[in-house]
This record gives structure tokens, sequence and C-alpha cells, in this order.
């Protein structure tokens, strides 16, 4: 009898919502959202993914070496907003974009790594702070070592650059990512700056006739000289990045795109489920039917949930299925871009998570909702929830920023991750995909919840 008496609730609240107007348009207006920013998005420029698979920018002060040799630098200092950023020494066959190399830098977050070719990736110590770094060259082999004293070396890694020439270009070098770290195809909040970086105690052996020229790789050539000052210092400015472009997800992400200006709508839906009940005076009839408010607010989060996830769902597949052959013409194609399929695992996850997120952002509503009573009221309490860390959180020190990001109810965004990532996003990531929704579905607890607690002791 119990199970019957739900069913009929159940229906009753289905009924509700298939009726009211205000609920079906914000179904309908979630929907639009997602497909309409994914159908713009498709239909942009074309670009030039195809051109080159790599970014090779990067500001730097050179000279020529002449068969074997070994450079040494102290990065004494380095100055920049991102964690990628880098400050170091090179080898590289000419001043030429995608030309082999071979790079030993230091990196705000990542400590001292060894990359060649946009292939090898060998990772030195933590440090952050001021290093030695030195680079060996023997025929085509590359050796990277790095210091606290420049006396005690440690070898960070060695790579082989094929057919390298007798003579090659060194120097030293600063990159400053920008954009080339973050998926096109969602906003950012992280604020970027180029880099700023002080060289000293550099030493090239056996030494070359000649002084360091400044130049830019992938841009315009530097306004100020290359070379050290008076005390031996060089200070080097500029943005850029060594790179290989690989699939970031583009193709999938930008099904998912419209996430952002399907929230509203999912708010509101899950605001009116339960406002809608005082604002036509329906409270008295509906506890009056199922005088077990527990049960008529279960089935209106049953309701709400699966209508929005569907809904969501529905968006995300048939948005995903028309964009792609869109999106492959707009140069997203292989071998970059490779063609994502719908039995990938993690493509239907970033889809069913996005219309997951929806969905347990509309219950958090709900239970807003239930414990204010006000459309108004709700619907503001929750937006900005959801907004204001968006308009705030780029003012606030970078530690706090990314600790308070993680914990708000857009951590639920992490369902869209598809790789593993240190760029800061809309949202960075919690950890685990599945992480950020663990928090959002948590926040839906606990106002529904709450929302219980007051529907008992209230008279309607």
């Amino acid at each position: 009898m119990p199970a019957e008496k739900f069913r009929w609730v159940l229906r009753a609240e289905w009924t509700k919502l298939r009726s009211v107007l205000g609920t079906v348009g914000c179904l309908a207006a979630a929907m639009s959202a997602l497909l309409g920013v994914a159908l713009l998005i498709s239909s942009g420029n074309p670009g030039t993914f195809g051109d080159a698979d790599y970014v090779d920018e990067f500001r730097i002060d050179h000279r020529p070496l002449d068969g074997d040799g070994t450079l040494v630098a102290r990065v004494r200092s380095m100055d920049s907003s991102h964690p990628w950023a880098m400050a170091g020494i090179l080898v590289k066959q000419s001043l030429t974009s995608g030309s082999p190399y071979a790079a030993l830098f230091l990196t705000p977050r990542h400590g001292v790594r060894l990359q060649a070719n946009f292939t090898v990736d060998a990772m030195g110590s933590r440090q952050a702070a001021s290093r030695y770094l030195k680079l060996i060259r023997a025929g085509d082999r590359i050796t990277g070592y790095e210091s606290a004293d420049g006396a005690a070396w440690t070898e960070v890694g060695s790579a082989t650059l094929p057919h390298l020439p007798r003579t090659v270009e060194v120097g030293l070098f600063v990159t400053g990512p920008g954009l080339t770290r973050v998926q096109p195809m969602r906003p950012t909040v992280q604020r970027t700056r180029p880099t700023t970086a002080h060289f000293d105690q550099v030493a090239l052996t056996p030494a070359t006739p000649g002084g360091w020229t400044a130049a830019r790789l992938g841009g315009e050539a530097p306004s100020e000289p290359g070379g050290p000052d008076a005390a031996g210092v060089f200070t080097l400015f500029g943005d850029g990045d060594i790179i290989r472009r690989s699939d970031d997800g583009s193709r999938v992400i930008a099904a998912t795109a419209g996430t952002i200006f399907a929230i509203l709508p999912a708010i509101a839906l899950g605001v009116l489920a339960m406002t809608a009940e005082y604002r036509w005076r329906l409270g008295w009839v509906t506890f009056t039917a199922g005088p077990r408010r527990g049960r008529v607010l279960a089935a209106k989060a049953i309701v709400v949930a699966t209508a929005t996830f569907g809904a969501g769902l529905a968006a995300t597949l048939v948005g995903f299925l028309v964009i792609q052959p869109r999106l492959r013409g707009q140069g997203f194609g292989p071998p970059t871009y490779p063609d994502p399929s719908l039995l990938d695992p993690a493509t239907f996850r970033v889809l069913a998570g996005t219309a997951g997120f929806l969905a347990l952002l509309a219950l958090v509503s709900l239970g807003v909702a239930t414990i204010v009573r006000r459309s108004a009221g709700a619907i503001t309490a929750v937006a900005a929830a959801v907004f204001v860390p968006i308009v705030v959180l780029p003012f606030l020190p970078e530690t706090a920023t990314i600790w308070l990001q993680r914990v708000v109810p857009l951590a639920g965004l992490s369902l869209q991750q598809l790789r593993e990532t240190d760029d800061t996003f809309l949202l960075p990531w919690v950890g685990h995909p599945w992480a950020g929704a663990l928090i959002l579905g948590g926040y839906a607890a606990v106002t529904l919840g709450l929302g219980y607690w007051r529907l008992r002791r209230s008279d309607v």
C-alpha cells in the first residue's frame, strides 16, 4: 500500500511538471542553450589546427655552438602567473619553429624539466627557487643537469636529436603560456601575464666569437638587445610556449559548451517545482492528498531530476552527433583531434555528466525553494552561489582561488574532465571526475534535508 500511494504521488508530480508552462519552458530553454551554443561554436571560421601539431614560440638570447660543448646558467629569479611558464636553457637545431630541440628549464609549479622534440619529458627536482642548469652536447646526445650551488650536479635526463648538424643554436629562453594550454571550448578565469626571468653565472664552453643575440620565435623581434647587463645578469621578458598540440577533448566539450547558459533554466525549474505550490495556493491540496510530506518532496525530487537529466542528455547527445562533421570541417580533425565516439566511456561520461550536473543543480534549487518558498529569493540565492565565484575569484589570491573553486557548486563540472590538466579553466578540476559530482550531490542532500525539516515544521 505505501508503494502504491507513492506511485500515485509520483504520477501527480509528473503531471504538474508537464502542466505548468514555466517548468516546461525551463526544460526547453536548457535544451536550447546546450544545442544552440554547440551549433554556434561549430559554425565558426575555419581554424589552422591542421597546419602544425605543435606550438614553438618563445623569447631567447642565443649564440651558435660549433660541435660539442656545455652551456651553464643560473635561473636567479622567475616571475610568472602560469604554472607551465618556462625559464631555462636550450639547444636547438635552428631558430625555425618546429626544429629539433632539447630544453632544460624551471617552472613555477612543476619544478625542473628536460623536454625534447615535443615528446621527451624528464622531471627533475620539484624546486621552484633559483637553480643552476647545465646542458652538455655530445654529438646527437643532449644531457641535462641541475644544481643548487653550481658544484654538485644531478642528472635530470637526456635526449637524442637525430641528424643534429655540427653548428647549433644555444641560449637562454623564457615562455609564458596563455591560451595555448586552455581548452578553446571552455571559458577561463585564469590571469596570465608574460614571464620575466633573470639569469646569471652564464658560461658557454667552448666560447664562441661574437655576442648574444635577442630573438623571438613566432612573433615580433624583441625591442631590447640581447646579452647581459654590466653586472652579468640577463633579463628576459616574453610569452609563448613549447608544446605539442594534443587532443584536448574539444570535439566532445563543444557539445557541452552551452552548460553555463543552461544553468539558470535548470535552477528555475527546480525552484518552480516547489514555489508553484505556494504561488497558486495548491500546497494545502498537495499535502492533504499526500500528508506524508517527505514522500511528496521525494516525488518532486525524482521528477525534477529525471526531467532535467533526460532533457540535458538528449540535448548533449543530439548536439554531439550534429556538430562532429561541422567541427571536422573547421579543422578539428585527425591526427591532432581524433574522431570521438559515443562508445568511448569518457566521451559518454562527459555528455551524461553534463546532464547529471544540471539535474543535481536543479535538486539544490528544489531544496532551497522548499526552505525559502519564494521564487525570486530562491533563484537569486542559488544563482549567486553559482555565478558570483566566477566574478569574484579572479581578484582573490591564487591559493584561495584554487581552494574555493573546488568547493563551490560548480565543482560538479569536473564530470566534464577528459584529461588531467594543470590549467585553471572555469574551475580547476577537483581531482577525479566524480569528486565534483559528490560535492554537488552533497549540496543537494543538505538543502533537501533542510527543506524536509522546514516542511515538517510548517502548516503547509
